[in-house]
């Protein structure tokens, strides 16, 4: 039975696990800005869509709710589709290796993008947010300085002070 003026938690609950996977299958490969620059019409539609879906979470009937979900799953579906063919590029997050420890570490705002790395390179990997890598390199005074003072430098090595 349909209610009106949001949904039951039950048809929230049903509605987030159904769309969760079609959107971290967009989201662990690709940003929205590079389906707004491949196909600009459907990142139009997709964007709507995901106000209409977010509104009604909180404000739809049950049936709404219902009908927006199977919605974003299609939008989602599109939006890979359209990436997939031709196939662009994963951007949704940044790999990063240090070769003298293997340490593998991928920057990104989307957590699901660790499952992705993960599946295509058979590893296990560190998640880092861009807001970690900054604090990060903002405690390292030293090399901060550095990179203002000479912008093209790369940071090469690290030598624990125990060991020099």
């Amino acid at each position: 039975m349909s209610r009106t003026g949001s949904p039951a938690q039950s048809v929230v609950a049903e509605c987030l696990s159904l769309v969760a996977p079609a959107e971290a299958a967009f989201r662990s490969r690709w940003r929205m800005s590079t389906l707004k620059r491949i196909n600009p019409e459907l990142h139009e539609l997709l964007a709507e869509q995901i106000e209409l879906y977010n509104h009604s979470l909180v404000t739809g009937s049950d049936d709404e709710t219902r009908d927006h979900a199977g919605a974003m799953v299609r939008g989602w579906r599109a939006a890979c589709a359209a990436l997939e063919s031709p196939l662009q590029a994963d951007d949704a997050y940044l790999v990063g290796v240090d070769w003298n420890t293997g340490t593998r570490v991928v920057i990104s705002d989307s957590k699901v993008s660790v499952a992705r790395v993960q599946s295509l390179k058979g590893e296990k990997v560190v998640m880092l947010s861009p807001d970690e890598v900054a604090r990060m390199f903002a405690g390292l005074n030293i090399l901060a300085e550095a990179k203002s003072c000479f912008p093209d430098a790369e940071i090469v090595e690290i030598i624990p002070r125990d060991a020099a």
